[in-house]
């Protein structure tokens, strides 16, 4: 089961979708969800329902919904809940819990029949990798603009099954994916429409699981790399270089951070989430290809200036 296959899957939507089953006082089927959320007479086109229909699809892909033998939905049994309804944060994690739990033993380039190819959430997978490894600092990221052409000269095959994200219609639920996720933004340049792969709330969510202590930068990359798969070091990363024979990252290629983790800790320094220090006689790395400064050790602190 595909996760961008369907359209007009709609993460954000999932939020009101659990928090609504969670409240109900009674199991509901599909079609009975569908009718909550789109009465009788509200739209009646033959395609005003699939927002809701494609978004099911879509969590139940990612386990964030089950459904019985009878058609009845539940929430995942891996989904942690609360007496209270999903805050937007609290979801983000249940959505990152599910959709970051990858399985290194799993090579996601390799060419499977029929659902073996995008069983779970491998698409999703093989997307937001592949966008994780284009440069922080670079331009704009648009299926029009620049996407389509990257892929063809990283794959080195026009052939767009061959890539990471197929077409306009998978770009578009991709972008949807990683904006939720907090793996993104979106362009804040005059002009320059389009993402960006600067994950500063989810690696803002990942330190919030981290002791708040004094880490070696490398053990710091890592354990981020471990929280979130399709950065430089997450097995999701490691089977892409593997795949395309080196890492897309500019960063990584100047011997530096992976240029989306770089530059979302210089925006987490400058909320005071982490301090940097730079010890003359450690091992360490720049953040980015224009720094001039090994950083050595992070020290990750709590709260911060949001």
């Amino acid at each position: 089961m595909a996760v961008l296959n369907p359209p007009r899957v709609l993460p954000g939507l999932g939020r009101a979708i659990v928090n609504y089953l969670l409240d109900a006082r009674r199991t509901l089927t599909q079609d009975e969800l569908v009718a909550a959320f789109k009465p009788d007479g509200l739209n009646p086109g033959a395609n005003a329902a699939s927002g809701v229909t494609n978004t099911v699809s879509a969590l139940r892909a990612i386990d964030v919904l089950d459904e019985d033998a009878d058609g009845a939905l539940r929430i995942g049994s891996k989904v942690e809940t609360f007496k209270t309804p999903f805050t937007k944060q609290q979801f983000r994690r249940v959505l990152q819990n599910r959709v970051f739990d990858v399985d290194p033993g799993d090579d996601l380039w390799r060419t499977q029949a029929g659902e073996g190819r995008t069983r779970g959430a491998r698409d999703l997978h093989r997307a937001l990798t592949w966008l994780l490894a284009q440069d922080a600092l670079g331009q704009p990221l648009g299926w029009n603009d620049n996407v389509q052409v990257m892929q063809t000269d990283q794959f080195s095959t026009t052939n767009n099954e061959a890539w990471a994200i197929t077409n306009d219609t998978r770009w578009l639920a991709t972008v949807r994916w990683i904006l939720v996720l907090g793996l993104a933004t979106t362009s804040v340049v005059r002009d320059k429409n389009g993402v960006v792969p600067l994950p500063v709330i989810a690696v803002d969510d990942a330190i919030s699981d981290f002791p708040n202590e004094r880490l070696t930068i490398h053990d710091f990359l890592a354990r981020l790399g471990r929280a979130i798969p399709f950065v430089h070091g997450g097995p999701a990363r490691s089977g892409l270089v593997a795949y395309l024979g080196r890492d897309p990252d500019a960063g990584i290629r100047a011997d530096c951070a992976d240029s989306s983790i770089g530059q979302a800790l210089r925006i987490l320094e400058e909320q005071g989430r982490v301090h940097f220090e730079a010890l003359p006689d450690a091992d360490g790395i720049r953040l980015s290809r224009f720094d001039s400064t090994r950083q050595t050790h992070v020290i990750v602190q709590a709260g911060g200036m949001k």
